[in-house]
């Protein structure tokens, strides 16, 4: 009987891994969006194909880590997670984000490229628009609850109705909300070279906030390959098209699939 060869679960707060990582698997770290933990991604393993290890990175201030503060600042957030998921980043590896979660996975892989450390195969940026093109907007983050529960349903669709039945619920996620609102609206975009990989961005038909011009743009990030696919829905499409993007995502990683740039 051979020896198991698959690398030990992940022990670590910021990664949640549901199935245990096979021997040849590509690693997939999924990013949040907004107020979000590694909820949205929980069924996801159960959806890709063998040969895709899923970890959902989880931030202080939501799920398992609420009674931890949300970070408020970018550098400081990037910093941690170079230290926390660094010793994960071994054999092939991608970065998944989605709206918030794309913005961060692509300043995580810059600040990888400067350390001199591993950088992913491909970068999935989802429901987001690129670094270079986004929309300045008034700031929601300082507005008074009820305002910002309203404006922030306005821009971005809505909370899950789950969480916007239940006060005592949606009290605990509206701080860490505000806070990766906080990130976006201070964010700034620094001029640095492409990168070495391929990008691969996600937009949704109805999508009111990310246009696919938008969407097109993360084309100047990558001096590989991109591909642009737009799938039926709005803003959180990945959770009314679930299958198909997976299927998409899957044949990016495992077919073998090389668009042209």
């Amino acid at each position: 009987m051979k020896p198991d060869s698959s690398p030990p679960p992940i022990n670590s707060p910021w990664l949640v891994q549901r199935k245990p990582p096979t021997s040849s698997g590509v690693r997939l770290f999924c990013f949040p969006y907004a107020g979000a933990g590694s909820l949205p991604y929980f069924k996801w393993p159960d959806l890709l194909p063998g040969g895709i290890d899923l970890c959902a990175v989880q931030l202080p201030g939501r799920e398992n880590r609420l009674r931890e503060p949300a970070l408020r600042d970018l550098h400081q957030l990037i910093t941690k997670l170079v230290e926390a998921l660094s010793p994960h980043l071994g054999g092939e590896f991608a970065f998944f984000g989605h709206s918030f979660g794309a913005l961060v996975a692509f300043e995580l892989i810059r600040e990888l490229r400067r350390r001199g450390l591993p950088l992913p195969k491909v970068l999935f940026a989802s429901g987001s628009e690129s670094p270079s093109l986004r929309t300045k907007l008034p700031a929601l983050s300082g507005l008074e609850r009820d305002d910002f529960v309203r404006e922030v349903a306005a821009r971005y669709g809505g909370l899950p109705r789950h969480i916007m039945e239940q006060r005592e619920l949606l009290d605990l996620v509206l701080p860490t909300l505000r806070a990766d609102l906080k990130i976006l609206e201070d964010y700034v975009y620094r001029p640095e070279p492409p990168l070495p990989l391929r990008i691969c961005a996600f937009g949704g038909t109805e999508d009111p906030r990310v246009a696919e011009a938008a969407l097109d743009a993360w084309r100047r990030e990558t001096n590989v390959a991109f591909k642009l696919q737009i799938f039926p829905g709005g803003h959180f499409f990945i959770n009314e098209v679930t299958r198909q993007v997976l299927q998409t995502l899957s044949n990016e990683l495992i077919a073998g699939s090389h668009p042209s740039p």
